[in-house]
């Protein structure tokens, strides 16, 4: 079941809007639970970071790679440790993103393994240079979600060891379905731990623990995804918070600002920039990207926050 499948016919690093050089060709970002990625061409980006630790490979040739104490350098593939600014210049070739969670186990084993003593690594010490050019190019014009996550764990099983991920208890997973179930009402965590059978604490814990996400943030972001369907299918933000179980529609835009970074009435601008596919109903994912006018600004002049 996707709860948020809509559809964009081009997508930046960034989406800076009226700079030269960062608007780019891209696939759809295909997002699971603290895994995203998307294949992209024709960039050439301003100083930026995201708060996610990024891997990019190039399917064709080398992409050229910056930050503020070096300058432009080529790879054929690099690991950009998150929130680290960086440039990026696509060299009219094609490069394969894929972004992780900082919090996840893939994410800090990669980052203790090769960013120990840097911020950008070319993972030259790594197995990555036995997965062929043709398995890149395969899966960048692949769009089956098992396929594509099945591709990725190959790519970062190159880079890493990792274990298999726990198999969910069947009452934690009873319990989010019961959250996909009921959207259309109001609900407490001690009801859905009344459901299956466990006190509220032991259903936070074991939650918190095996989706590697607080129970009551797992909900907000079902009614949030969820009420985001209906804004865009143009029903009122009042009806919308309502029928989605939010107290009302000033609940629900700080809760669009607090997880998406917008409030509801702003998404559909970036619905026409970007395609976005959430590959199972149980991936909830977020990231940022920050855009800086130069190399010495403090703050960003904007923000990007999916």
């Amino acid at each position: 079941m996707r709860f948020c499948n809509f559809i964009f016919k081009t997508a930046t690093i960034d989406t800076s809007e009226n700079i030269s050089g960062n608007t780019g060709v891209t696939s759809a970002l295909y997002v699971w639970n603290g895994l995203s990625a998307f294949w992209g061409t024709s960039f050439h980006t301003d100083p930026h970071r995201h708060d996610t630790l990024q891997l990019a490979f190039d399917i064709d040739k080398e992409f050229f790679l910056k930050d503020k104490s070096t300058e432009w350098k080529a790879h054929k593939a690099a690991l950009i440790r998150d929130s680290h600014m960086h440039q990026l210049d696509s060299n009219n070739s094609i490069q394969l993103f894929i972004y992780l969670d900082r919090e996840s186990d893939y994410a800090k084993k990669l980052t203790e393994k090769y960013l120990s003593d840097r911020d950008i690594s070319d993972l030259k010490d790594s197995d990555i240079s036995r997965i062929s050019s043709n398995f890149f190019k395969k899966l960048i014009v692949t769009n089956d979600c098992k396929a594509l996550f099945k591709g990725f764990l190959t790519i970062i099983n190159h880079l890493i060891t990792f274990e298999s991920p726990i198999q969910k208890d069947e009452r934690v997973l009873k319990a989010i379905s019961f959250i996909a179930k009921s959207q259309d009402r109001q609900f407490k965590v001690k009801d859905i731990a009344a459901h299956v059978c466990l006190s509220e604490s032991r259903l936070r814990y074991l939650f918190k623990k095996q989706v590697g996400q607080p129970i009551q943030s797992f909900i907000l972001w079902m009614r949030v995804l969820t009420s985001l369907n209906l804004v865009l299918q143009g029903k009122s933000l009042k009806e919308t918070a309502y029928d989605t179980g939010f107290w009302d529609s000033s609940h629900m835009n700080r809760s669009y600002k607090e997880l998406l970074g917008v409030a509801p009435s702003v998404i559909k601008k970036y619905e026409k920039e970007l395609k976005i596919i959430l590959c199972e109903h149980t991936n909830f994912y977020t990231f940022k990207t920050e855009i800086l006018h130069d190399w010495n600004s403090d703050k960003p002049f904007k923000t990007i926050e999916i």
